[in-house]
């Protein structure tokens, strides 16, 4: 059962750049720590979206409020 997990984890570890794009859907591939590149099948390679950034010293935080009706009109 351990080898069957094994075989399930995932080998990406990214986010890649691609280098190169070949006839018939194959990318190339660069790792950035490490230099390596490598082929891969195109229908494998997921567009990459960055998240939120982080709140620094420049942010400024706005609480938003819940309106409240005017009296006598709820």
């Amino acid at each position: 059962l351990k080898l069957i997990a094994g075989k399930l984890r995932s080998r990406w570890d990214g986010p890649f750049v691609i280098t190169n794009i070949f006839p018939h859907g194959a990318v190339q591939l660069k790792e950035e720590q490490t230099n390596r590149t490598f082929q891969v099948n195109g229908h494998q390679v997921k567009p990459f979206h960055e998240g939120p950034t982080p709140i620094g010293e420049n942010t400024e935080i706005i609480s938003l409020v819940e309106p409240t009706p005017p009296n006598g009109t709820a």
